[in-house]
């Protein structure tokens, strides 16, 4: 594993890669308000063929938290989820994407078509539910994420985490914290996830990158990845996208909620290595 601070489109860009050159790359986009350390517990096994590549989104984590221009939302976003893929000379490539990170994994599949070759959406409430529930999910998303971010305590944090998780086992997110703390507590990160929130809740802003209505358009082979207790993005969208995206198969995890890749790391990582080697 090692961590780089990359130009991605004139923003500066900390990831966290693995992996060697050989197989098909992979692309980690993790949910609203983490950081790419969430990949951690995933990243060894799913670099074990192929180079993986887990960035910290514009505003979050260690990257910057605006645009050049200083902007922040689902636009400025995607650019430089974009231009990352540029910057690392990837062609055709993986993604998975985790809640928001899904959103946005998605609408790269749109963007770069065939370049896209697979795609894992994991609990995306964003990229599948109707406006009104995105809306109304989003809120309790910021009421929740807020209190961490305007007070960061390992406790403030394990009690977000604890939110959206179904039956964590102790310990398993406390290697989350150091990163989590330093990058709350940056000047201005608050702010940033405020007007990101702000944004994404605004239907005249959000609808544009809408992916829910252009589902039919992904033709990529994609592996929708659910916890069957999710708080945050309701198991029955998962279900009513099996009929409507081209290419597409369901894996729902038990005793699970928003965050699989981390609550039930080993199960995760297989299923994905498997989806991702084309089994």
């Amino acid at each position: 594993m090692r961590i780089r601070l990359l130009d991605a489109g004139g923003i500066r860009t900390r990831v966290l890669e693995s992996g060697t050159a050989g197989g098909l790359p992979l692309l980690l986009l993790h949910p609203v308000g983490f950081s790419a350390d969430l990949w951690w517990p995933n990243m060894p096994a799913l670099s074990a063929s192929r180079p993986v590549c887990a960035p910290d989104l514009l505003g979050h984590g260690f990257s910057d938290l605006r645009d050049p221009a200083g902007r922040i939302g689902h636009g400025p976003i995607l650019e430089h989820v974009a231009a990352l893929v540029d910057a690392l000379g990837w062609n055709d490539y993986a993604i998975a994407g985790s809640s928001f990170g899904a959103q946005i994994a998605l609408l790269l599949a749109l963007r770069h078509g065939p370049r896209v070759r697979r795609l894992v959406v994991i609990g995306s409430g964003t990229a599948l539910q109707t406006e009104a529930e995105t809306i109304a999910t989003l809120r309790r998303t910021r009421t929740n994420a807020m209190r961490a971010l305007e007070a960061p305590s390992a406790e403030t944090c394990r009690t977000r985490l604890a939110n959206l998780c179904h039956g964590l086992p102790d310990g398993a997110a406390e290697f989350l914290l150091p990163a989590q703390l330093t990058a709350y507590a940056r000047a201005g990160a608050a702010e940033a996830y405020a007007a990101l929130l702000d944004a994404m809740t605004d239907g005249a802003t959000a609808r544009p990158y809408r992916v829910r209505e252009r589902l039919g358009e992904i033709a990529a082979p994609v592996l929708l990845l659910w916890g069957r207790q999710d708080p945050r993005a309701a198991l029955v969208r998962a279900e009513e996208a099996l009929g409507i995206l081209p290419n597409a198969r369901l894996t729902v995890f038990e005793d699970c909620g928003h965050l699989p890749s981390l609550e039930h790391p080993a199960a995760f990582n297989g299923t994905v290595s498997e989806f991702l080697a084309g089994a």
